[in-house]
């Protein structure tokens, strides 16, 4: 299993990375050192959280605001071996299961049309009809899709 940090302070990352080696889980505080990690957790400092990818969460703090479907489980240290073990477990059986929340289209067509708009925008060098063309959409449209995705012709 793998797991990423986040926002951990120094003492959090010396006890969790202690505890997460100890029972054979790799680690690191950079999100891109895996390619999806099994869970996240998160430091007390954190408030509020919010992934494009369903990734179960631990969080040290007492309370936690999710933007999305996540598992959470509110794990202040210290850890006690009993309870984070059920925690562990109940991660190893969300990893076997088919994700409920399956892909979230929406936000991959978000993803998808920014590109495809900024990909438009360099091949005509900023010119917004041209690129409306391209896309084979209105100049209007375009401009709101500007607006929405905070794409500034200017960049091109």
């Amino acid at each position: 299993m793998k797991a990423w940090l986040c926002g951990l302070d120094d003492e959090e990352m010396a006890s969790v990375s202690s505890v997460l080696t100890f029972v054979g889980i790799d680690h690191s505080s950079s999100f891109t050192a895996f390619r999806l990690p099994d869970f996240v957790v998160l430091g007390k400092g954190i408030q509020s959280f919010e992934l494009d990818e369903f990734i179960p969460i631990i969080s040290l703090s007492d309370s936690l605001e999710v933007n999305g479907e996540y598992p959470v489980w509110l794990c202040p240290l210290p850890w006690r071996s009993q309870v984070f073990s059920s925690i562990l477990k109940e991660v190893q059986q969300l990893r076997t299961l088919p994700q409920p929340s399956g892909v979230n289209l929406n936000l991959h067509v978000r993803h998808l049309e920014a590109l495809l708009i900024r990909q438009a925008l360099v091949s005509t060098q900023g010119v917004v009809s041209k690129a409306a063309q391209n896309l084979q959409i209105q100049r209007t449209t375009l401009i709101e899709k500007m607006r929405r995705y905070n794409i500034n012709k200017s960049e091109f």
